[in-house]
């Protein structure tokens, strides 16, 4: 029996036992339908993605007639906000647990051993997936109004979370905390497979160590490097090669996920017709799978260097650089790991494990630099999927977080990881 026929069921066991009048009878079974066609709805949409979303979709799963669903929710669109909004209020229960406790390192422990042990009972089939917020900006105009609204509303209670008296971080840097956690829980959808569901406390607490106590070797601090340029300068005007259509791709995808990033909008951002389109690129999944290409490039090339040092400071210059390169998009961007979430579920798992052996790459260097003595005793795995995060939600900061600058890049968001976010300036 799945979830929405155990929601079914259990409402109507329900509404006999307590042999209820007619009309309490017939809301608690539509009470319970909606929240099985919900919950059905949340694990399409984790699934396929909102491209992949229909009533037809969430229909089929449950056996029924995609009109017997607009009963509910006359349209997809009102289906998929539903979806949104749940996630944001699933995200808020485990955000108001995390809000009982005395400390921010407390609260921030709190709140990713909650997430995750929700990931643990969907694993286990026992609940829902808590959803993702990968595509919300594909919202229609309405919906995205509520939809952002309640997101952002998410997102200031989980920086409230590192509040600290008079002594704690300011605002600003709250916001880039927040963020930077909020990232990396969607973000752990990808790679907490890799572990048994029994094992996810245990992570939880490692990815709270990594966080709280940085990376650096006690004593050691942030080390004084500079970031190197990746990628080449972009060419902003002139002939439409396959180069700029794979960037302009790149920022499209990154803006409105995979399925919202058609043929019609990637040619209007170099102001050209769909016939150059088709000149220069098969069709759209074959820059898609450019575009991953491109990005897993420059991730190599951002690992490589050439840096000096020992090890923590090649890892800080390959960590700031590509963070620069992201936020500043002076040379391009990498895709975003959200844009990644939403792809077609055939090209998504071969994507998400070229981007794991990147973050393998991130925990060579982790332990070379504990075996020299330079970088805390951490768990490198779970350290270098930290900063892929990090590197990778560096990418158009100053409109998740208002007033941000790219000059605040380093000091506010890449170094707090190294040092520890709690630690004193």
């Amino acid at each position: 029996m799945n979830l929405a026929e155990q929601r079914l069921e259990t409402g109507a066991s329900a509404t006999d036992a307590a042999n209820s009048s007619p009309d309490a009878e017939f809301t608690s079974r539509y009470a319970s339908r909606k929240d099985a066609i919900l919950d059905t709805a949340m694990a399409v949409l984790d699934e396929r993605g909102a491209g992949g979303f229909s009533l037809a979709a969430v229909a089929k799963e449950m056996g029924l007639h995609p009109v017997s669903l607009t009963y509910y929710f006359k349209r997809r669109d009102s289906l998929l906000t539903a979806c949104w909004l749940s996630s944001v209020e699933r995200h808020e229960a485990i955000i108001a647990e995390a809000e009982k406790q005395q400390t921010p390192q407390g609260r921030l422990q709190a709140l990713i051993t909650g997430h995750f042990d929700v990931q643990r009972r969907t694993r286990l089939g026992e609940i829902p997936p808590i959803g993702h917020f990968a595509e919300i900006r594909s919202a229609s105009e309405l919906d995205r109004v509520v939809v952002m609204t309640a997101y952002r509303r998410m997102l200031a209670r989980i920086a409230d979370l590192f509040r600290s008296g008079d002594e704690g971080p300011d605002l600003l840097r709250r916001s880039l905390y927040g963020r930077i956690v909020l990232e990396l829980l969607g973000w752990s959808r990808n790679w907490l497979s890799l572990y048994s569901p029994e094992d996810h406390a245990g992570v939880a607490a490692r990815v709270a160590d990594v966080l709280i106590g940085g990376i650096a070797a006690e004593g050691r601090g942030w080390p004084e490097v500079a970031p190197i340029p990746l990628g080449a300068p972009m060419v902003e005007s002139g002939e439409a090669t396959r180069e700029r259509f794979l960037l302009a791709a790149i920022e499209v995808l990154n803006t409105y996920g995979y399925q919202g990033a058609s043929v019609d909008k990637i040619s209007a951002k170099l102001n050209v017709t769909k016939g150059s389109f088709y000149y220069h690129n098969a069709d759209k999944d074959d820059l898609v799978t450019a575009c991953v290409d491109h990005s897993l490039e420059t991730l190599r090339q951002g690992l490589a260097g050439p840096y000096g040092g020992d090890g923590l400071e090649r890892l800080a210059a390959s960590v700031l650089s590509l963070a620069m390169h992201q936020a500043t998009g002076r040379r391009g961007r990498m895709l975003r790991h959200y844009t990644l979430v939403s792809l077609a579920p055939s090209l998504r798992q071969s994507v998400q494990a070229r981007y794991q052996e990147m973050a393998l790459r991130f925990a060579a260097m982790i332990s070379d630099g504990v075996a020299e003595g330079s970088i805390r005793p951490v768990d490198p795995m779970i350290a270098g999927l930290v900063l892929m995060v990090v590197v990778n939600s560096a990418a158009y900061l100053s409109a998740a977080v208002p007033g941000v600058t790219n000059d605040q890049v380093e000091p506010d968001y890449v170094r707090p990881v190294f040092t520890g976010l709690f630690a004193a300036e």
